[in-house]
Protein backbone atom coordinates (compact mmCIF):
# COMPACT_ATOMS: atom_id res chain seq x y z
CA UNK A 1 0.00 0.00 0.00
CA UNK A 2 3.27 1.94 0.09
CA UNK A 3 2.30 3.08 -3.64
CA UNK A 4 -0.96 4.19 -2.87
CA UNK A 5 0.37 6.49 -0.04
CA UNK A 6 3.23 7.71 -2.40
CA UNK A 7 0.72 9.16 -4.90
CA UNK A 8 -1.48 10.69 -2.54
CA UNK A 9 1.82 12.49 -1.58
CA UNK A 10 2.15 13.69 -5.15
CA UNK A 11 -1.77 14.91 -5.61
CA UNK A 12 -1.18 16.82 -2.11
CA UNK A 13 2.15 18.50 -3.69
CA UNK A 14 0.57 19.23 -6.95
CA UNK A 15 -2.34 20.52 -4.84
CA UNK A 16 -0.12 23.46 -3.32
CA UNK A 17 -0.43 21.21 0.27
CA UNK A 18 2.16 22.60 2.30
CA UNK A 19 5.08 19.50 3.13
CA UNK A 20 4.49 19.63 6.86
CA UNK A 21 0.62 19.09 6.65
CA UNK A 22 1.06 16.74 3.41
CA UNK A 23 3.80 14.37 5.62
CA UNK A 24 1.34 14.28 8.76
CA UNK A 25 -1.74 13.14 6.28
CA UNK A 26 0.94 10.46 4.50
CA UNK A 27 2.11 9.22 8.35
CA UNK A 28 -1.75 9.13 9.47
CA UNK A 29 -2.77 7.00 6.14
CA UNK A 30 0.17 4.52 6.74
CA UNK A 31 -1.25 4.36 10.46
CA UNK A 32 -4.82 3.38 9.03
CA UNK A 33 -4.05 1.05 6.36
CA UNK A 34 -1.72 -0.63 9.21
CA UNK A 35 -4.43 -0.45 11.38
CA UNK A 36 -6.76 -2.15 9.29
CA UNK A 37 -4.39 -4.84 8.13
CA UNK A 38 -3.77 -6.02 12.11
CA UNK A 39 -7.65 -6.24 12.50
CA UNK A 40 -7.84 -8.16 9.06
CA UNK A 41 -9.47 -5.57 6.90
CA UNK A 42 -7.63 -5.03 3.74
CA UNK A 43 -6.83 -2.10 2.44
CA UNK A 44 -8.86 -2.38 -0.39
CA UNK A 45 -12.20 -2.54 1.22
CA UNK A 46 -11.04 0.36 3.65
CA UNK A 47 -10.29 2.74 0.71
CA UNK A 48 -12.55 1.16 -1.67
CA UNK A 49 -11.53 0.40 -5.67
CA UNK A 50 -11.06 4.33 -5.74
CA UNK A 51 -8.86 6.85 -7.35
CA UNK A 52 -5.62 7.55 -5.12
CA UNK A 53 -5.44 10.72 -6.77
CA UNK A 54 -9.14 12.00 -5.72
CA UNK A 55 -8.85 10.36 -2.56
CA UNK A 56 -6.10 12.79 -1.62
CA UNK A 57 -7.98 15.43 -3.03
CA UNK A 58 -11.17 14.94 -1.11
CA UNK A 59 -9.36 14.48 1.66
CA UNK A 60 -6.98 18.06 1.47
CA UNK A 61 -10.47 19.30 0.74
CA UNK A 62 -12.12 18.36 3.86
CA UNK A 63 -9.55 19.46 6.15
CA UNK A 64 -9.60 23.20 4.32
CA UNK A 65 -6.35 22.72 2.95
CA UNK A 66 -7.18 23.76 -0.18
CA UNK A 67 -10.12 25.17 -2.00
CA UNK A 68 -12.87 23.72 -3.17
CA UNK A 69 -13.19 23.42 -7.64
CA UNK A 70 -15.00 25.82 -9.21
CA UNK A 71 -17.74 23.84 -11.09
CA UNK A 72 -17.68 24.06 -14.80
CA UNK A 73 -18.80 27.29 -16.18
CA UNK A 74 -21.79 26.97 -18.74
CA UNK A 75 -20.59 28.05 -22.11
CA UNK A 76 -22.64 30.38 -23.17
CA UNK A 77 -24.93 29.58 -25.95
CA UNK A 78 -25.08 32.97 -28.16
CA UNK A 79 -26.19 30.92 -30.80
CA UNK A 80 -29.45 30.98 -29.78
CA UNK A 81 -29.91 33.85 -29.42
CA UNK A 82 -28.90 34.61 -32.50
CA UNK A 83 -31.40 32.53 -33.74
CA UNK A 84 -33.96 33.60 -31.76
CA UNK A 85 -33.71 37.61 -32.73
CA UNK A 86 -33.19 36.62 -36.40
CA UNK A 87 -36.68 34.42 -36.02
CA UNK A 88 -37.69 37.73 -34.54
CA UNK A 89 -36.84 39.98 -37.23
CA UNK A 90 -38.73 37.93 -39.97
CA UNK A 91 -41.47 37.18 -38.18
CA UNK A 92 -41.99 41.15 -38.01
CA UNK A 93 -40.44 41.35 -41.98
CA UNK A 94 -43.78 38.67 -42.76
CA UNK A 95 -45.93 40.89 -41.11
CA UNK A 96 -44.84 44.04 -42.40
CA UNK A 97 -45.02 42.71 -45.69
CA UNK A 98 -48.68 41.27 -44.95
CA UNK A 99 -49.83 44.88 -43.32
CA UNK A 100 -48.35 46.49 -46.60
CA UNK A 101 -49.78 44.33 -48.94
CA UNK A 102 -53.34 44.45 -47.29
CA UNK A 103 -53.10 48.28 -46.86
CA UNK A 104 -52.46 48.83 -50.55
CA UNK A 105 -55.31 46.19 -51.57
CA UNK A 106 -57.75 48.33 -50.01
CA UNK A 107 -57.43 51.62 -51.00
CA UNK A 108 -60.57 53.84 -50.62
CA UNK A 109 -60.83 57.59 -51.74
CA UNK A 110 -62.68 59.78 -49.98
CA UNK A 111 -63.23 63.45 -50.79
CA UNK A 112 -60.45 66.14 -49.79
CA UNK A 113 -61.04 67.22 -46.26
CA UNK A 114 -61.90 71.05 -46.54
CA UNK A 115 -60.96 73.49 -43.77
CA UNK A 116 -63.12 75.20 -41.82
CA UNK A 117 -62.73 79.22 -40.72
CA UNK A 118 -63.04 79.45 -37.13
CA UNK A 119 -66.15 81.16 -36.51
CA UNK A 120 -65.63 82.84 -33.06
CA UNK A 121 -62.52 83.47 -30.72
CA UNK A 122 -62.44 83.17 -26.90
CA UNK A 123 -60.64 86.65 -25.66
CA UNK A 124 -57.71 85.44 -23.82
CA UNK A 125 -57.02 87.11 -20.37
CA UNK A 126 -54.21 90.00 -20.85
CA UNK A 127 -54.50 90.94 -17.17
CA UNK A 128 -50.98 91.12 -15.23
CA UNK A 129 -49.14 91.16 -18.41
CA UNK A 130 -46.65 93.62 -19.94
CA UNK A 131 -48.80 95.15 -22.83
CA UNK A 132 -46.08 94.36 -25.44
CA UNK A 133 -46.43 90.37 -24.23
CA UNK A 134 -50.38 90.45 -24.22
CA UNK A 135 -50.39 92.39 -27.53
CA UNK A 136 -48.28 89.71 -29.12
CA UNK A 137 -50.10 86.78 -27.21
CA UNK A 138 -53.44 88.60 -29.43
CA UNK A 139 -52.06 88.82 -32.42
CA UNK A 140 -51.40 84.70 -31.49
CA UNK A 141 -55.20 84.50 -31.19
CA UNK A 142 -55.44 86.54 -34.45
CA UNK A 143 -56.52 89.65 -32.78
CA UNK A 144 -56.03 93.22 -33.21
CA UNK A 145 -55.02 95.28 -30.47
CA UNK A 146 -55.50 99.39 -30.30
CA UNK A 147 -52.24 101.07 -30.87
CA UNK A 148 -50.24 101.97 -27.67
CA UNK A 149 -46.94 103.89 -27.69
CA UNK A 150 -43.75 101.28 -27.87
CA UNK A 151 -42.16 103.28 -24.92
CA UNK A 152 -45.20 102.01 -22.96
CA UNK A 153 -43.90 98.26 -23.79
CA UNK A 154 -43.13 97.08 -19.89
CA UNK A 155 -46.59 98.53 -19.21
CA UNK A 156 -48.92 96.83 -17.08
CA UNK A 157 -52.68 95.60 -18.19
CA UNK A 158 -54.72 96.72 -15.65
CA UNK A 159 -57.72 96.72 -17.75
CA UNK A 160 -59.17 95.22 -21.02
CA UNK A 161 -62.32 95.28 -23.19
CA UNK A 162 -64.01 92.70 -24.56
CA UNK A 163 -63.43 90.97 -21.38
CA UNK A 164 -61.40 88.42 -20.64
CA UNK A 165 -62.99 84.83 -21.39
CA UNK A 166 -65.83 86.79 -24.03
CA UNK A 167 -66.60 84.76 -26.75
CA UNK A 168 -66.72 87.11 -30.08
CA UNK A 169 -67.25 86.37 -33.51
CA UNK A 170 -65.02 85.68 -36.67
CA UNK A 171 -61.32 87.00 -35.91
CA UNK A 172 -60.28 89.65 -38.24
CA UNK A 173 -63.20 91.35 -38.29
CA UNK A 174 -63.80 95.08 -37.45
CA UNK A 175 -65.20 94.07 -34.00
CA UNK A 176 -62.19 92.19 -33.07
CA UNK A 177 -60.11 95.19 -31.74
CA UNK A 178 -58.79 94.31 -28.33
CA UNK A 179 -58.55 97.90 -26.01
CA UNK A 180 -56.04 97.80 -23.20
CA UNK A 181 -55.45 100.27 -20.30
CA UNK A 182 -51.88 100.47 -18.67
CA UNK A 183 -50.58 101.28 -15.68
CA UNK A 184 -46.99 102.09 -15.68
Amino acid sequence: MTAYVEECRQEWKRLGVPDLLAEEMATELETDLAEAEADGVSAAEMLGEGDPRRFAATWARERGLVAEPQPPRKKRRIWIWVVATLAFFVLVMVWLALVTLGASSTVSVSPPVQATPVRSVVIPSFLGMKACHAERIAEESLLRVRKFPRSRCDAIVVAQRPAPHTLIAGPRSRHTVVKLRLRD
